[in-house]
Order: C-alpha cells, then structure tokens, then sequence
C-alpha cells in the first residue's frame, strides 16, 4: 500500500529485477548460484565439468532444476529426459563464458547493473521505488547475493556478445528466399487410399500360440510394478483440543510476551494525491487547491478521492479506488513532509496542500492512537487463541508420539496402535506409486516417505500432509518389481501382440494395393475397390496442411517433388498405412513473394544463426575436450591457453539416475 513513499534506492532496485526475472530467462538458465540451500552432509559437491579454474558441480546442477521445477517452468514428471540437456547446456554456457574473457569481451559494472535493472517487470515500478519487504521476501527464497547476480549477469552479457560475434555476417541470397517460398507455398492434390487397423482388427486377433510366442520374444518388457499395502493412522487437528487455560496461564503468557501487545503511535488516515513535476507544477497545484475547497465547503473527501486521486497503483487500483484510505501508518514508514502532516492532525482533521516529490496531497486522519500497551484485558482473546493453539499443537505431538510408539510394537497390527490413541485407521491394500489413497487422495507425502519402507517397517517419523493432517504409517506387506508371468501379464501381452500384428497386416495390405495399382496401369481407385479400400481427394495443400486421416501433409514429402502421376508409399501415417497418387501440382504465386520476402528472409537468417552458433558452440567444447600436449601445457601456463574441459560423464549418469528414479 506505501510503495508511493517509500525510499528510491538503485542497487535495491537491481537486485529485486534480477530476482524476479529468474524464472523469465531461458530453461537453462544457472543464476542460482552455490551459496545457501543445502549444505550439509548429504549435499552432493561432485564436480560435473571444470572449465579452465570455473567449475559446475552436482549440487549446483540440483539447485538450478529446483528453482526451475519450484517456478513450474520444468514439469517434476519429465526431469529424466531433461536433465542431460540442463546439464550440456549448463556446459555450453561455461565455457562460452571462457572463450568471451579470452578473446578480451569485457562488461563494465554500469553494464551489468542497467542489464539487471532493465529486467524488472513493470508492474514492481512505482516511481522509480520497490517495496522493500517484497525485496526481502524474494531475497530470502532464492539465497542470492548480490556479488552472486552481478557475476552471473556480467556472465551472461558476455556469452550474448560472442554469440553476437559468431553471428556476424550471416547472409541469405535471393536464390534461397525463393526456394523458401515455394517450399511454403507450393500446393499439391492427391488421390489416397487409406488402411487403417480398425480396418483389420478383427484378422488380428492372436491365437494362444501367438501370444504365447510374443511373450517368449518380449519377456523383459513385461515387469510388475511394486506393491505396498499400508495401515495408516490418521491424526486429524481439527478433531484433538488440548485444555482450556485458566487465567493464570494467560496472565503468565501476556507477561512473557508483552511486547507483542504494543502499539506504536499511529495514525489512520486517508489522501488525496494530484501527481506533478517541473513542466506542470502550477496547473497541478492549482487543480489540488480546486479540490481542497470543494473539502472544505462539505464535500465527500471518499467521493472527490475516487474522482481525482492519483495515487491509483497496484492490483487493487490504489488508495483512490479505496477513497483515499491508507489505513493505519506509523513513522518512519512514508516520506517525511506526509509523515509531519498525518501526525499533527486531529481525527476529523483536513490538511492543506502537502508537497512532496510525488506532487500535492490533502490528507484527511481518521484515528490518532499514541503509543501504548494493550492492557491484559484487551489481549485476553488474542492470548487465549495463541495458548489453545499451542496446547492442540502440543496435543497432537503427544498422540502422534504415541502412535509412532504403539505401532512400532507391532507394525503389521496397525489398528491396534488406532485403538490405543482413538485415531482413525485407514489400510491401503496394493498400492502402486501414484494410487490415490482411501479418504487422503495421492500424496506425495506418503509415497515419499514410504519408499524406502519393506514389510514390517514403520516410517522415521510422523508424515504431515495438508491441512496439517499428521499420518503415522506402516507398510503390512511388500511385493518387489519383478519380471512378469504370462498369466500376470496376459491382457497387456495380448493387447501388444494383436498390435504387432495388425502392423503386420497392414505392411502387407499396402504391398499388396501397391502391386495391384502398379499392374492396373497406375488407376488407384479400381486397385482399391477390388480391396474394400476407400479412395479420397485431398484439397489443395501446402506442407504445413492437413489431410484427412492422415495429418500433416508434410508426411507425404515426395507428392512435393515428384510429377503429377507419380505414386507415393506405402507411407506410415498415425492413421495406418497410406499409398497415394499425385493429382495436381499447384506452384506458388510469385507475384506473392516481394510481400513474404522480409519474413522469409528473417526466419532464414535466425535459423542460420542457430546453426552456426550451434556448430560454433559444438567446435568450442571439443576443442577444450582435447586437451594439451606437454608443449603446450607448459606454454599454456604463461600464455593462459589450452584449459582443457573436463567433464565427468559418471557424476552426470548419476544425477539423471536420481532423477529418472524420482520421476
């Protein structure tokens, strides 16, 4: 409510745009940096790559794909098949980040920190101000310093300006726009039969012999999932009430906590804000004075606030969408010429003109407390609030010790334990990893924390889930993985052995539709009568077009070089097989091409950059992959060359194990 007043400061304003761009730069960005977070034994400091004396290492990795699954850029379930390319990518920053500084790219502070600044979103601007408790806020949940965001910024500059370099001079001739341009907009029409597997569904059927002969050919494909069967004693706070306090308590707790129940003078106050600056001031002041007297003649200070304020920033419109309501304000928190005002007012009280940087207010205060202590009375209700709080937390501890105790006596007689605390028990009979559990849903919580658990066993400690619900759980029995019998896999081994062979089936139908259109002087339509087979035109598409049935038409390439005439396939398409013939070819209007030739031109350009960088990026790492020759390791030393990347493919394989086991 107070970003209007509060204090302009630049390397405030730098940190908090870098901070809350993070999740605004590429996926692959790293400018979480290694301080704070995990850093305690289980942290894992392996190092993944050295890049001259820069080093990346697992724990570093780990954070970066934290911040980036926490701002939900990167999905939990698809961390396996992304964390190779996070970590590359990681790679390929690095040592871009070496060639810059060798070949002399610098970046200046002032650089740096207009980079940072020109990151922050336009909704944290308030006049040049940023609401220092969001800063911290922000601060604290990423642990980044600002030393750590200069250093990766400058970085980053850096790596854009050689990738700028490597870019130079890429050109694209006329000859290529062209040929773009017909590869865009050429047309064609085809005639095609398709065969799809419902098609022959029914011929597909496979008979005992068949399936038994898939499994046999496929049996390590086929693995049972693990199986857990849970008791779970429910540990619900809204249903446990510790006892109520007695007076004494409460006096006891108002002692200890005094503090808590004092109030610094404050005023409730409400304002009216006309906006100036150098070029408008005296118009401004004179609409302000305007205003002050249509106050001071009875008017609605709430209606003429709505009217007129300008103090209109922030999600909820600002204090002018509210009438000008501030709500309460204690000094020190607005800037001092509105701070003197509010504070020598009466309640009821309408100030004059108030200048400040940010133009005229007139200021109205409502309620004027002075500083004060709540007696015990008045903190009656707020302490008997806090004292059965603690005592419900208190109590529910007590009882989940006692579960956790009762049922370590006898974990595969988990309702005993529910009796002796008069819990709810709920059992949980073969789950597999993701099953929703009876009365709880999925959780996560209980998976987690039950991974680890064979038959017998309890969990370390209490599991809390949402709502502050506390689970107490045992596994009763266990069934491992495992490869899968026949019988255990017999409605997925018939289902995939009736795929293998409508694919089967359809490879020959098509071979046979083929033979039959090619004998028949290449007439499509009567082969594919004979067969039961449907014939169909296409419109006329471009590549990026859809065919009926068969998707894109890009899955027919040749119909785009081949003569009318020509037959295309067979051809898999998601819809079966295909063969098809050329109708019509529909070349692209060139009198269409001076007004697509920039774009076309554009679009080559960037892909051709994206090459070269790519190509640029792929030449670098090698290179520093190769290593030094005695020779030059011992010249390296003086000149600074040759710093051999290293990477560890072993501390890579393991992290993307972590992850494949955890999705």
């Amino acid at each position: 409510m107070f970003d209007l007043f509060r204090s302009r400061d630049k390397a405030v304003r730098i940190t908090l745009s870098v901070l809350l761009g993070l999740v605004a730069l590429s996926m692959v960005t790293y400018l979480i940096p290694t301080t704070g977070g995990d850093t305690g034994s289980n942290a894992d400091t392996s190092v993944v790559a050295s890049i001259g004396k820069d080093q990346i290492t697992a724990q570093e990795v780990s954070r970066t794909i934290q911040n980036m699954t926490r701002s939900r850029q990167l999905p939990q379930e698809l961390l396996a098949i992304y964390v190779p390319q996070i970590v590359q990518q990681m790679i390929n920053d690095r040592a871009m980040a070496y060639e810059a500084n060798r070949l002399g790219i610098r970046v200046s502070s002032d650089e740096t920190e207009n980079s940072i600044l020109d990151s922050l979103p336009a909704e944290i601007v308030k006049n040049g101000k940023v609401d220092a408790g969001t800063l911290n806020a922000v601060l604290q949940q990423q642990g980044v310093t600002m030393a750590d965001l200069k250093d990766d910024t400058a970085r980053q500059l850096a790596i854009s300006r050689l990738r700028q370099i490597v870019s130079e001079g890429v050109v694209v001739s006329p000859r290529e726009i062209t040929d773009e341009f017909h590869r865009k907009n050429d047309k064609v029409r085809v005639d095609y039969a398709l065969l799809t597997p419902a098609k022959y569904q029914a011929e597909a059927e496979p008979t005992d012999a068949e399936i038994k002969a898939y499994y046999d050919a496929h049996k390590a494909s086929f693995q049972t999932t693990e199986k857990r069967s849970l008791g779970i004693i429910l540990l619900d706070p809204a249903l446990i009430h510790g006892a109520p306090p007695g007076d004494a308590d409460l006096r006891k707790l108002y002692a200890a906590e005094q503090d808590k129940f004092r109030t610094p003078e404050r005023v409730q106050v409400r304002h009216i804000l006309i906006k100036s600056d150098a070029t408008n001031d005296a118009a401004m002041k004179a609409k302000a004075e305007g205003i002050l007297k249509q106050i001071q003649a009875g008017g609605d200070f709430a209606k003429l606030a709505k009217e007129n304020s300008q103090d209109n920033a922030g999600p909820t419109g600002g204090s002018a969408a509210q009438g000008g309501e501030l709500g309460w304000i204690v000094k020190g928190q607005t800037v001092p010429e509105f701070e003197k005002a509010a504070f020598s007012l009466q309640p009821g009280q309408t100030s004059g003109l108030v200048k400040t940087t940010y133009g005229y207010h007139i200021l109205q205060v409502e309620k004027h407390e002075q500083a004060h202590l709540q007696s015990f009375d008045e903190a009656k209700g707020t302490l008997t609030g806090e004292y059965m709080q603690r005592a419900n937390q208190d109590a529910m501890e007590k009882m989940a010790d006692k579960a956790m105790a009762e049922l370590r006596k006898d974990p595969l007689h988990p309702e005993k334990a529910a009796e002796a605390v008069g819990a709810m028990l709920i059992r949980a009979d073969n789950l597999q990893s993701g099953d929703p559990i009876p009365g709880i849903g999925v959780s996560k919580e209980i998976n987690d924390a039950v991974a680890p658990l064979r038959k017998g066993e309890v969990v370390a400690g209490p599991v809390v889930l949402p709502g502050n619900k506390v689970a107490i759980v045992s596994e009763t029995d266990y069934q491992p993985a495992h490869q899968a019998s026949l019988e255990e896999a017999m409605a997925d081994v018939r289902n995939k052995a009736s795929q293998d062979k409508v694919q089967d089936i359809l490879n020959k139908k098509a071979a046979e539709l083929l033979t039959k259109v090619q004998s028949m002087g290449g007439d499509l339509a009567k082969a594919a009568k004979e067969m039961g087979i449907e014939v169909k035109t296409s419109p006329d598409v471009n590549r990026s077009a859809a065919i009926e049935g068969l998707g894109s038409a890009s899955s027919l390439p040749d119909a785009f070089t081949k003569p009318a005439g020509t037959l295309i396939g067979p051809v898999s398409v998601p819809g079966g097989r295909v063969i098809a013939k050329i109708d019509a070819q529909i070349p692209a209007d060139l009198s269409e091409l001076p007004g697509q030739t920039a774009v076309i031109r554009d679009q080559l350009k960037q892909q051709k950059i994206r090459d070269r960088t790519a190509m640029f990026e792929d030449g670098l790492k090698k290179r520093l992959e190769a290593g030094c020759s005695p020779w030059q390791w011992i010249t390296s030393r003086f000149s600074g060359g040759c710093p051999a990347l290293k990477v560890r493919q072993d501390v890579i394989n393991r992290l993307v194990q972590n992850y494949t086991t955890r999705s």
